[in-house]
């Protein structure tokens, strides 16, 4: 579990040995050649103190099943604390994970090899292990390396590429074709399948063709993007026979348009229509009518936007056709708009606009909702503002005029049934004010 950062300790081990052996060397070798270099003066014999040391420690007295032993074996024989704290963190975060892994329902074989749709169940559950596996983890590393380790721990996220071959092999053997394969032999397609490259031709060599269909119908990118697209389409709910067969009419016009995927030129454009136009034959042809009219109209954005407000609570399944033929009819109207050369930008925008407010129109009266009134094209009369004015005696129609600074006969067409030539005190006159701010009352 651990071999890569043992080996690496070990070789630091060992290299610091080997300098102090070779420092020591040196030194004997100086003191040596000094002491041949004087005349001794006395026969006194000097005798060299000789020291033992261990040059080689075995991995197996330092690692423990205990932490704390182990972290205090590694500091024994010297360890740098960050890199104790590398192999901890490492160790403790692999152990966690193997551990999440065997216990997730996510990582067990995918026993529905058409879809890549999982139980919502199994998802839950699969959140809550990694959550907990994660807390135990900075539990775990709080109390052997103290709560601030997470800023000077190297992040490890394990072997991805192995544990990809692992999921392989676990799902090989719950294949009809390839679960009495040889372990050997598995591990072999596992190596291939998780390599940079095409592997299908090699696997063609040692696979029987329904071995090879099965590999392909499981393990291929092509399925793998085929199961997300129908998986895309709300309601379709593909069966296994449906997808095999739309798998097998479109696997060699997949490879051709991918082949196409680093190319932007106009030829390959043109030839990439004709491929998903020879695609979509294909797909019909295997499917019954029924059921290519349901996938066909689940590509559609105007039928998905059409069910889309049906599913939101905003109408009834009967309108859905009244609503698609809406969205229909507005796209195509749009796409003319966009494609108007005569138009100016400004009016390409008004256009566009007037489309989007037909098409709410038309949605609301297929929904049965009553549309809001549309403003007449002539505005009413403004209503000119009045003040009724209480005659007061011998007042006459120039006064009140005068007072409120209107034009007398204004004030006449504004009481038609007034006789202004024998005002009485108390009667009421109604002023039309033209001004901004009224004059007030003479009273």
């Amino acid at each position: 579990m651990r071999w890569r950062v043992i080996l690496i300790i070990s070789l630091i081990a060992n290299l610091l040995l080997a300098l102090g052996w070779l420092s020591t060397s040196r030194k004997a070798a100086i003191a040596s050649a000094v002491a041949s270099t004087q005349t001794p003066t006395t026969n006194t014999v000097t005798k060299t103190a000789v020291i033992v040391r261990r040059t080689f420690f075995s991995w197996q007295e330092i690692e423990s099943q205990d932490y704390a032993a182990y972290i205090k074996n590694l500091r024994e024989i010297g360890c740098p604390e960050q890199t104790i704290h590398d192999i901890l963190v490492a160790d403790v975060t692999q152990m966690l994970r193997e551990k999440s892994l065997e216990q997730s329902p996510i990582e067990k074989p995918h026993l529905k090899w058409w879809t890549n749709l999982r139980d919502p169940a199994d998802v839950e559950m699969d959140s809550k292990l990694n959550s907990a596996a994660w807390d135990s983890r900075k539990a775990i590393l709080n109390q052997l390396l103290g709560t601030n380790w997470e800023s000077s721990a190297t992040f490890y996220t394990g072997n991805g590429r192995r544990d990809y071959q692992k999921s392989l092999i676990a799902t090989m053997d719950v294949c009809s074709e390839l679960q009495n394969l040889s372990a050997e032999k598995k591990q072999s397609i596992a190596r291939l399948l998780s390599a940079e490259g095409d592997p299908w031709k090699e696997l063609s060599a040692i696979l029987t063709p329904a071995q090879l269909e099965e590999a392909q119908l499981r393990f291929s990118a092509q399925a793998d993007a085929l199961r997300d697209e129908l998986d895309t389409l709300p309601g379709f709910d593909t069966k296994p026979d449906e997808f095999k067969k739309i798998f097998k009419a479109t696997d060699e016009i997949e490879s051709r348009i991918r082949a196409l995927a680093e190319r932007d030129d106009p030829e390959a454009q043109s030839l990439r229509e004709k491929l998903l136009a020879e695609r979509d034959a294909a797909i019909k042809g295997v499917l019954s009518p029924d059921r290519y009219d349901q996938f066909a109209r689940l590509r559609d954005p105007a039928y998905l936007a059409a069910l889309e407000t049906i599913t939101s609570g905003n109408g009834n399944p009967q309108s859905i056709t009244t609503l698609y033929s809406i969205n229909r009819e507005t796209a195509s109207e749009q796409e003319r708009i966009q494609n108007d050369a005569t138009l100016t930008e400004s009016q390409r925008e008004i256009e566009l606009k007037k489309i989007e407010l037909e098409q709410l129109k038309a949605t609301a009266l297929a929904l049965g909702e009553k549309p809001l009134e549309e403003p007449s094209a002539t505005p009413a009369p403004k209503t000119e503002p009045k003040k009724t004015h209480s005659v007061a005696s011998g007042e006459s129609l120039d006064r009140i005029a005068r007072i409120y600074g209107v034009d007398p006969n204004a004030l006449r067409a504004a009481n038609p049934t007034l006789n202004f030539n024998s005002l009485k005190a108390g009667d009421k006159v109604s002023v039309p004010l033209q001004l901004m701010y009224p004059l007030p009352s003479p009273n």
